[in-house]
Parts: structure tokens; sequence; C-alpha cells
């Protein structure tokens, strides 16, 4: 019997499945795809304004350095497992991890490359403030080199030869007992609702976008001529409640209304309207944290269905208003589209060499709809947004949960 555990995901709730096993003395091995882990919440931003809002950002970090130190957790980036055999006690794991063309033990994130490389957008990009390992990453889509271009100008300017085009995918085989499946959503692509004009008007974003120009910037601009806006909407259920995606995402009201809570805070004279079809409030405090954004947040329960851009650059919105039973019509400076969580596009990949299903809405699936962390297969486990949307707090409990599930297993092996 192997007392190790696998986690698959390195976002929040694998985290904090790793860290909760590593403390109870287990060897884990924490598997990321990307080239850093820490997932989407590592590039979320603190949305305090004089008060805490208690997004629980804050936490993310923090873990992140203790993932990073905890000698009972190895971590693997850049890796996907790619075949799994054996039962509870006694899996065995093969995992892939792509060529690490830059190496984070030697990379000092000094920029050279990034400002030499001469593609748009840039092949080489800086880390999220957070990321671990804090190193710079290539986008093979992008880099010349990659796509058999002549090009080497950044590896030959690098300072510490940390980067290297001539490394290899490598392979390793790995025994563990149990396995936690934490590998995250993807976030809804706006573009799908065309008539909302994201990838068209400059001034349509998402609040991924927004989270990131917070987390670099500490301020909003508008992206069309980096003036501060006054008039800004927000739309709920974008990607959410409709005949493809049908569930709530849970955390999309949450974030708008932290948002435009901070946005007033910065600039009082902003207006900030919110667009609903109905409001998600559940969690302690947050009705009241509610009462407290109706002083100051317009919001209008109606379904904006089209955004147009006026001949003075300002955005029209369209929507049906639905306590009114009529259709209106307001301009803004910028529309923020509340995009939801979608179930990872590589799910079924994962699911068919784990031998556990997917719900019908592309979720993973459990055994019994009380029980949140056991899937159909014996020894293997779900954390965190994989299951269903969850926000921080959220993953980080059903992370736990699922890490004290996967040591009673190893219990029942032994």
């Amino acid at each position: 019997m192997n007392n190790s555990v696998l986690v698959i995901g390195g976002g929040i709730a694998g985290i904090a499945s790793a860290l909760e096993l590593a403390n109870c003395k287990h060897d884990v091995y924490l598997i990321e795809r990307e080239a850093a882990i820490g997932g989407h919440a590592a590039s979320y931003c603190c949305k305090a304004t004089d008060v805490c809002t208690k997004c629980s950002v804050c936490l993310v970090p923090q873990k992140l350095k203790e993932v990073k130190t905890h000698s009972k957790i190895s971590t693997l980036t850049n890796s996907v497992v790619s075949k799994v055999s054996g039962k509870a006690g006694n899996f065995q794991v093969e995992v892939w991890q792509k060529p690490q063309y830059i190496l984070p033990q030697r990379c000092i994130a000094c920029g050279m490359c990034f400002d030499i490389c001469p593609t748009q957008p840039k092949a080489i990009y800086p880390p999220s403030p957070e990321a671990v390992p804090y190193s710079y990453v290539i986008d093979e889509s992008q880099c010349l080199r990659l796509k058999d271009e002549e090009c080497n100008l950044c590896e030959g300017i690098c300072p510490t030869d940390a980067i290297n085009f001539e490394r290899k995918p490598e392979r390793q085989e790995l025994s563990v007992g149990t396995i936690i499946v934490a590998t995250g959503f993807d976030v809804f692509d706006a573009r799908e609702i065309g008539p909302l004009g994201y990838g068209r008007f400059p001034n349509v974003v998402t609040g991924l976008d927004l989270e990131k120009t917070f987390s670099y910037e500490g301020s909003l601009k508008l992206p069309s001529n980096g003036k501060e806006p006054h008039n800004i909407a927000f739309i709920q259920c974008v990607g959410s409640r409709s005949e493809s995606h049908c569930y709530c995402s849970q955390v999309c009201c949450k974030y708008a209304m932290r948002f435009a809570r901070l946005i007033k805070h910065q600039n009082p004279d902003c207006q900030a309207t919110i667009f609903y079809i109905d409001l998600q409030t559940a969690g302690k405090g947050f009705a009241e944290f509610y009462e407290e954004c109706k002083e100051a947040i317009r919001f209008i329960r109606g379904v904006p269905v089209e955004i147009s851009e006026t001949s003075l650059g300002e955005l029209e919105v369209r929507f049906e208003n639905i306590l009114q039973g009529k259709v209106g019509r307001e301009s803004f400076d910028l529309v923020v589209l509340s995009v939801g969580m979608a179930p990872r596009r590589d799910s079924w990949d994962l699911a068919r060499i784990l031998g556990i299903n997917l719900s019908d809405d592309g979720f993973f699936d459990t055994k019994e709809p009380s029980n949140p962390i056991e899937t159909n297969v014996d020894g293997v486990f779900l954390a965190g947004a994989c299951q269903v949307p969850k926000d921080i707090p959220d993953s980080i409990a059903h992370g736990t949960s699922a890490a004290e599930r996967a040591m009673e297993a190893l219990e029942r092996c032994k």
C-alpha cells in the first residue's frame, strides 16, 4: 500500500488538498498543466475598499508560499496525466512534462527576453504577480523558433542561460495510493455571445479582464483611450443560465458587486449599474453586503440582448427590463461582462483516463448527489470547481475535505 497522494490541478483547491495532506505527513505530487501553480485565483486582485470585502484573494499568496517551501510536496508544472492503472492503495500513474524552455531555477525575471522578443503579441511574457515558480513563460503558439522560423534572440540575450530550445518532453512513472482531481474550470468565452460585442468593442471587457487590470495597474482605465470611465455597466449571467449552460456559476454576482464597490470607492463620481436576472447573495454576510451596495450602486433587473457603439464612441446597451415589461436603451463608457465558469475542455480526456463520470453539465460527477467528493472510482476524489462552480473559500474548504477523504481511504487500504 502506498501512502503518497497525487493531486491533479494546482489551483487553490488542489493547493488546499496538497497542504492538508502534506501537513499530515503524506508525500504529495502536485501536477499542474500550466507553467505555474495558483490557477485563476493567482491573477485575482484584492477588492478591499476602506474595509475588507471578504473576497479571500489574500489567502492565495500565503498558500502558494507554503506549497513552495513544503518538503512533502513535489510540484510538477507543464505536466499532464496520460495513463492510470491499478486500484485504491496502489495506483500507477504516467505523467508527461512538456519541455520547459525556460528553467524556473535559472530565470531571474529580468525581462530582457520580453523586451527583445520581436512578435506581437509577445511570445514571452511575465508571470502573474503571485506565480509559483516566478518565471517568464513562452507562448508556443506565438514563438517564431517553435514554429520552425529563424529566431534566437531571447536565448542569446538571457544572462543566466535559462532559455534552451533543445529541451525535450520528459516521462515519469508515479506510484500513489489515492488521487484527487482539482482541475478547476475554464472561463466562458464571451465571444460566443456575439451581440454583446466582446472582441469587437475595446471597452467591452470581461470580469477576468478586470481582475488582471486591477492586479497589474491598481485602478481602472478605458482600454480605448486610457481615460477614467464615468459610467460603467456590469452584465450578469454571461455564459450561465442559458440553453447550453443552464447552471448558475455562483461567483459572478459577488465579484460584480465587489468590483462596483471598489470602483465607486476609487472614484465616487462614477456611476455603476448592474444588470441581473436574479442575484445570488448566499454566503455568510453577503446579503448584508448587498444591502450596503444598494445605497451606491444601481441595480436593474433586466437582460441585455445587444451592445452597439454610438458615433461618440459610447456603448449603447439594449435590454429587456423585466420589472417594467419593456425594452430599454442606455449608454455607458465601459461594459463588464460577468462571465461564468465552464467545465474544462479537457475534462472528458481526464475522465476517460481515470474512469470517472461527467455530469450532464460537463463537470466531474460524484457517486452520490449528497456526497460532493467521492467519484464512481474507489480512491479517486474531487476538489474545487471541477465538480461544480465555487468561489475561493468554498474551493479551499472542498480541497481540505477531499484530502481528509483521501487519507481515510488510505487507512482503509492498510
